[in-house]
């Protein structure tokens, strides 16, 4: 029977369904949709903070370029009214102290960065200059009347080619009248080729780049030499830019970036910074490489946990099931001793084991503790009724045999009146006493119902210890959704923190502008102490050196504002760190809810116990309904007996009755007999 029982245990468990599939779906539809919809408001974040990025960092490459213009225009302005000053130049026309003159300016060329050529233009005399004078005298045509018609004010020529050296230049220039009364002009022609290198270090994001156009619409500094000197007169994009800055959009990149520009006053130059349109597509693969791996990885782990969590509760279901099944069977010796092991024989239970689960443990603890004391009590219970339904076969036994005794005295009746006067005492004895011993059985069977009761009470503690629990889980969401607070006020302070950093790029840009001015002033003092001759030799050593900490000053500044831009990314990155947090939190409270369902389920099975107990309770009303039976005819017997031993002289006209009568109490005590013999084979099955 128990091999035939195990087979089948064995084949409906394959054809059960197992939850590990549903978990499996459950968890991983939990993590995989938050992370799309968290990667897709990300994407869409990123393009927008990219766009942003490019934007900004436009505006501040062509800053910087127009910047830099503007360092040029200042120090070659600078240099030429110091030179317009000096009694020397005034005195060119006149042939004194030319060699001094030569000197003056070939320091002025030397001290300075972006001067390719100071000269002195003199149409009636001998021309000066630092380079050679055919190149001064060839390139008029670039300046000179532009010059004339100024007043005096200093005059940006249009971008040329040097007739010596074919590179690119600029000549600014200004009238001056010599102490003889002639006209002369005097200027400076500007390296474009060092001011185009530093154009072309300039990088915007990773696919751009500043690039100039000239006032006349001709593309002047650009990476791309097949663009140099192209005429975009008709373009719009020199069109279009029509104010002193601003943005446009343009066939250059695809329409798909605005193109800022800045015009550069007086230089008759026009500063535009663009990127390409590949530039966010790396942004876009590096995020989609990133979501993807984080996507897998959290599908993995989803699932690597609803294996675990699955597995921990068909463990623990199938543990109770084993046991249930035990319980089944009538094996009231079962008991949960540990969910790690599926199913042990009775027999070997060691008693030290029936406390493994802790009084204050989880809530599996106190299933199992519930789960032993409920069969303590069932089993208990159990006993009593066995043991009570024994002493109620042994009655009903011992009224047989009275009942025959009775049948047998009866039928001598004729012969012994005295004798069945002396047998009906004697029933009448035996019957109060079997009254008196079913009143002890009713009570018997009221005590098994009240334990039963008593079981009951015990299954609707155990459901409202389940609801203790219930509140104390969401006394773990509320603490939970307090510590997501907690990181979001972290997010918050960081994004402070970025905004402070922003206020020291303010202040180095500050600094940068101050090393500038330094260089000016250095400039100054050597044109001065290059007037004051072998006295200001000192002086102009000096110079050099306060020129040289400038520069110094302003490489420092450059690396400080490095430093910044790592802090800013790597600030980047800790936001994007608690944002991961923040999406693992909605996991942890998706688990706890979980738990919370299952405390519910285990409180309906408990539940289902309790309508067995019912079902137990309604045949112990059975047997007491029954007692009632054989009480009525024990009173039947009784009454019997007291009108023979009244009426001995009746006996024998009615004996034939008293025989019926004896009759019907023999059937009743076989159905006694009988409702024992039940109740014994009920109670058998438990062991």
């Amino acid at each position: 029977m128990k091999v035939s029982n195990r087979f089948k245990r064995k084949k409906a468990k394959k054809r059960n369904k197992t939850i590990r599939t549903r978990f499996i779906l459950l968890f991983t539809s939990i993590v995989f949709i938050p992370i799309v919809i968290v990667s897709v408001a990300l994407f869409l974040r990123m393009e927008k903070a990219v766009t942003q990025r490019v934007m900004t960092e436009q505006r501040d490459a062509t800053s910087g370029v127009v910047e830099i213009f503007e360092s040029i225009k200042s120090e070659a302005n600078n240099s030429l009214a110091a030179l317009s000053e000096v009694p020397d130049v005034k005195n060119a026309a006149g042939g004194e102290d030319r060699d001094d003159l030569q000197q003056l300016i070939s320091t002025i060329q030397a001290a300075s960065e972006y001067i390719s050529d100071v000269f002195i233009y003199l149409p009636e005399s001998q021309t000066l200059s630092t380079r050679e004078t055919e190149a001064v005298l060839e390139s008029t045509d670039e300046w000179l009347e532009e010059t004339l018609s100024a007043d005096g004010e200093i005059v940006y020529s249009q971008p040329y080619s040097d007739v010596v050296t074919s590179a690119t230049t600029m000549a600014a220039t200004m009238e001056i009248e010599q102490s003889n009364g002639e006209t002369s002009i005097l200027g400076v022609q500007l390296d474009m080729g060092s001011i185009a290198q530093v154009v072309d270090n300039k990088r915007i994001g990773e696919t751009g780049h500043p690039f100039v156009i000239t006032d006349r619409g001709y593309w002047q500094f650009t990476q791309d030499a097949s663009r140099a000197g192209l005429d975009l007169t008709q373009d719009p994009l020199f069109l279009d830019a029509t104010e002193e800055t601003g943005e446009l959009f343009n066939d250059l990149n695809g329409q798909s970036y605005p193109i800022y520009y800045e015009r550069v006053p007086d230089m008759n130059l026009i500063v535009y910074g663009h990127v390409t349109a590949d530039e966010i597509a790396t942004e876009r693969a590096v995020f989609m490489e990133s979501a993807s791996r984080v996507i897998v990885l959290s599908i993995i782990g989803a699932i690597i946990i609803a294996l675990f969590f699955s597995n921990y509760l068909v463990q623990v279901t199938r543990t109770i099931q084993y046991a249930l099944g035990d319980l089944q069977q009538g094996k009231l010796k079962t008991r949960l001793t540990s969910y790690k092991n599926k199913k042990k024989n009775p027999k070997k239970i060691n008693k030290k084991k029936l406390n493994s689960f802790k009084e204050n443990g989880d809530e599996l603890h106190q299933i199992g503790l519930s789960f032993n004391q409920s069969l303590t009590t069932i089993d208990g219970a159990v006993t009593d009724i066995k043991r009570r339904s024994k002493s109620v076969d042994d009655m009903a036994s011992d009224l047989s045999e009275i009942t025959e005794q009775t049948k047998r005295a009866t039928e001598e009746v004729s012969e012994a009146i005295q004798t069945i006067a002396h047998s009906s005492s004697l029933q009448t004895k035996d019957t109060r006493e079997t009254v008196s011993q079913m009143d002890e059985l009713a009570e018997y069977v009221t005590a098994i119902s009240e334990n039963m009761q008593e079981v009951g009470k015990h299954a609707d503690q155990t459901v409202i210890s389940l609801g203790e629990n219930d509140q104390n889980m969401n006394q773990v969401n509320h603490t939970w959704d307090q510590t997501v607070h907690s990181v979001n006020d972290l997010k918050r302070d960081i994004g402070s923190v970025d905004e402070k950093v922003q206020d020291v790029e303010s202040i180095l840009r500050a600094i940068q502008n101050i090393s500038e001015q330094t260089n000016l002033l250095a400039l100054n003092a050597s044109i001065e102490a290059a007037r004051a001759g072998e006295a200001g030799k000192g002086f102009s050593v000096v110079a050099e050196e306060i020129r040289k900490l400038a520069d110094k000053s302003h490489q420092s500044s450059d690396m400080i504002a490095g430093l910044i831009s790592e802090i800013q990314s790597e600030s980047s990155v800790m936001v994007n760190t608690l944002d991961r947090v923040l999406a693992d939190s909605s996991k942890q409270t998706s688990s706890l809810t979980k738990v919370t369902k299952t405390n519910d389920d285990i409180s309906l099975k408990i539940q289902e116990l309790a309508v067995h107990i019912s079902k137990s309770l309604e045949l112990a009303r059975s047997v007491e309904d029954k007692k009632s039976q054989v009480v009525q005819s024990l009173d039947k017997i009784e009454t019997a007996a007291e009108s023979n031993a009244a009426s001995t002289e009746e006996v024998s006209a009615n004996s034939e009755e008293i025989l019926a009568s004896m009759e019907e109490f023999s059937a009743s005590i076989e159905q006694l007999k009988m409702l024992a013999g039940n109740l014994r084979d009920a109670t058998n099955h438990f062991s």
